[in-house]
């Protein structure tokens, strides 16, 4: 559902996972029919929710802008039809509880893109700590900013497509300090908004149960894309960009100890589209990597923020 540029991300990486993309929907007929034609792809469809109702689609990929989510999402399960829906899920924890909700009430199949997740860096990184190679886990520092071009046609800052840094950008580092350090207990956070009042930038500070993550989102600065976790007993580098990152370092005191390479051969996306088709195959209905709990609490995280410096979307 959808045919903008993650969608093309996906095809490449379901095809390389031993998948076929049957079948696109669109709320163009002609952007449909497009796609098709470009990535050969058999059945096209002028509405998203079409491709829920395709007999022969084994799962649908929700691949629209953040504030139709909820909407094709449902429409899916509703058909009985197993969903990997774009990050963020929703554009708030309320619209992910309800999807939630309802994919559990029906048994269907429900997980969100969270790619990072499935990817070998991150899997690396969670053995190292859970074998205690840099000790009691303390503190991890993530910023995630690039210069965005803001133009109309940008959904990054138009308020009406649940655009901001918030929800693109600090998805991705609440998810890592979360999985890392569990679920914090403060959260305070700073933003710099545009003139439509979207987040432009943000520095978050959580207080987990036994740690402190400092993160940064931007979209107006080159901040790059790092993150460092830190232990009592020395600290793992994530290599830009850290959510696919092709390189872990582990320093101690500041000399580096060893350095891991990480960087797969070919599409970055197709380790969670493998973990769909192993949940699909077994007759799950969460990924047991990335339960859906686990996707809830990052949104009530990123409601908290947004709570804090008072950014809200015109649908909520």
């Amino acid at each position: 559902m959808g045919a903008g540029r993650i969608a093309v991300q996906l095809v490449e990486a379901i095809r390389e996972a031993g998948g076929e993309v049957l079948a696109i929907g669109s709320a163009s007929s002609r952007r449909a029919e497009a796609f098709g034609d470009r990535y050969g792809i058999q059945h096209r469809y002028g509405s998203h929710e079409a491709v829920a109702h395709d007999p022969d689609v084994d799962v649908v990929y929700v691949a629209s802008t953040n504030d139709a989510h909820l909407a094709h999402a449902l429409a899916s399960i509703e058909a009985g039809t197993p969903v990997l829906c774009e990050k963020p899920i929703a554009l708030n924890a309320h619209q992910a509880g309800e999807m939630i909700t309802r994919a559990r009430a029906r048994g269907v199949f429900l997980m969100e893109a969270m790619w990072m997740r499935f990817h070998p860096a991150t899997e690396r990184l969670l053995e190292l700590l859970a074998s205690g190679r840099i000790g009691e886990v303390r503190s991890v520092r993530a910023d995630f900013g690039f210069l965005a071009a803001s133009h109309p046609s940008n959904r990054l800052f138009d308020p009406t497509l649940g655009g901001g840094t918030i929800l693109d950008l600090g998805v991705y580092v609440v998810t890592l300090a979360t999985m890392v350090l569990g679920i914090p207990g403060d959260v305070s956070a700073k933003v710099e908004r545009s003139d439509a009042g979207v987040d432009l930038q943000a520095g978050i500070v959580l207080r987990h149960p036994k740690g402190l993550s400092t993160l940064s989102t931007s979209f107006v600065s080159d901040a790059g894309i790092e993150a460092t976790v830190s232990g009592t007993e020395g600290r793992i580098r994530l290599h830009a960009p850290f959510h696919h990152s092709p390189m872990l370092t582990i320093e101690r005191g500041g000399q580096i100890d060893e350095t891991i390479r990480t960087r797969p051969a070919g599409s970055d996306y197709r380790f969670e589209v493998d973990e769909v088709h192993r949940c699909v195959r077994e007759g799950l209905t969460e990924s047991p990597k990335r339960p859906l709990d686990d996707t809830l609490a990052v949104m009530e995280i990123l409601d908290r923020i947004r709570d804090e410096v008072d950014v809200t979307f015109p649908d909520e």
